[in-house]
């Protein structure tokens, strides 16, 4: 760790409850929800928005219940608010419409591109959030779910090259 860094500060016992609440909602959004593995993520966008005084970055940051089943290569991600009551229409990746991924150990982010999609890339960040957040679900710790999705994109990898 470096000189300034340090370890987020997690509820355990919250972080648990969150992951039974985004279980409940992944299975809600998804049909056979049951049989993939998720995770906790985040994703965001940026645009610029003109002002009268100056243009400045907007940022927005969506949160996100990131699930993958190995039997057929299949990622859905589902929109999720803040205090995981609800969720929105799931994002469905079918392993044929990845050109590229890259996952940077460092930040936990998975980078995805697309052979065609209304958009050509998506990240997804897999961090622990600390108590407290205002802009994701609070008390996040997945460790393990993380060194499992790196497991999991090791094989995707090579399903890729086996679908082309």
């Amino acid at each position: 760790m470096g000189l300034f860094s340090r370890k987020p500060r997690i509820d355990l016992e919250e972080a648990q409850k969150n992951k039974v609440r985004m279980r409940e909602l992944f299975r809600q959004a998804v049909a056979d929800g049951d049989s993939y593995q998720i995770l906790y993520a985040s994703t965001g966008s940026t645009w610029k928005e003109s002002g009268i005084l100056s243009d400045t970055r907007v940022y927005q940051i969506i949160s996100l219940v990131f699930g993958y089943r190995e039997s057929d290569f299949k990622i859905a991600a589902v929109p999720v608010n803040t205090e995981l009551t609800e969720y929105s229409e799931p994002l469905e990746i079918g392993i044929g419409e990845v050109k590229t991924i890259k996952y940077r150990k460092r930040e936990d982010t998975l980078e995805m591109t697309f052979v065609e999609r209304g958009r050509n890339s998506i990240y997804f960040s897999f961090s622990d959030v600390e108590k407290d957040s205002k802009s994701f679900v609070s008390n996040v710790s997945q460790e393990e779910e993380r060194q499992k999705v790196m497991a999991f994109l090791e094989k995707y990898r090579a399903g890729m090259q086996s679908a082309r």
